[in-house]
């Protein structure tokens, strides 16, 4: 079995045992509370080539008698029929606050082998506190965006160029595969043109669209020396990416 079989069999468990005691992504008993939650620090997590990442999911919970346990899992999908499951890749530590309230760390690997290029999107974690007195609170409490990482060049002729003269700025986009653990051109998406001078910032000039086979060209005039590069800012299952900058020297 290999490390997706086993990770899913594990928290497919976990969804199975949770979703037949209730039809809701959340029940409630008693006065147990999941206080904060926090994945991957709040940042999306952009996965590249090897597809591998380790992450922390860190739960904060509270019971007037206590907090008997925190679980955990990540899911996709539905709650009650999910795409992806993915459980915790071992015991999480924890440390009281105080009497009543706990804080537990889960740490999470999306590992090669692992990945494929449907599982991109929203991934939500489930959290099941149960307190010392049998209370419990169980909700899906926070999520995270799982991006497939993307790269971008950018290449600006002529160099040096005459002032008021073209330039042309070619490049390509790709993003990865992780069907296959490589970058692929990535065709029709939006890309920035941006400039900056030599010690200014970079400001977006235009917009152009990436061709049939993520190939990117377009044309603008030679005022003044600075720096041209592609800017993506990517989307719902591809994280952004900048080419670095090309100097161009305008004389």
């Amino acid at each position: 079995m290999d490390k997706r079989s086993a990770a899913t069999v594990v928290a497919s468990l976990m969804v199975l045992c949770l979703s037949t005691s209730t039809a809701t992504a959340e029940t409630r008993q008693g006065d147990t509370q999941i206080m904060a939650v926090s994945v991957n620090g709040g940042r999306p997590l952009v996965i590249g080539n090897p597809a591998e990442a380790s992450f922390t999911a860190t739960v904060t919970a509270s019971d007037p008698s206590g907090i008997d346990y925190v679980d955990a899992l990540l899911y996709r999908g539905p709650f009650t029929a999910p795409t992806g499951v993915l459980a915790a890749a071992a015991k999480p530590p924890c440390t009281a606050v105080n009497t009543a309230t706990t804080r537990c760390s889960f740490e999470f690997a999306m590992g090669e082998n692992w990945l494929h290029n449907g599982d991109a999107g929203t991934w939500r974690l489930y959290v099941d506190a149960t307190a010392l007195d049998g209370d419990h609170h169980r909700k899906a409490a926070a999520s995270v965006s799982v991006l497939r990482a993307a790269k971008v060049t950018a290449n600006a002729a002529p160099e040096p160029v005459t002032k008021g003269r073209p330039i042309t700025v070619t490049g390509t986009l790709s993003r990865v595969s992780w069907n296959d653990s490589a970058y692929h051109r990535y065709a029709g998406q939006p890309v920035r043109l941006q400039f900056r001078t030599p010690t200014g910032t970079y400001t977006t000039v235009r917009t152009v669209t990436a061709g049939p086979t993520g190939y990117l060209r377009t044309t603008v005039t030679a005022t003044r020396d600075g720096y041209w590069r592609y800017s993506y800012p990517g989307n719902t299952t591809t994280g952004p990416a900048n080419a670095p900058g090309d100097y161009v020297d305008v004389r």
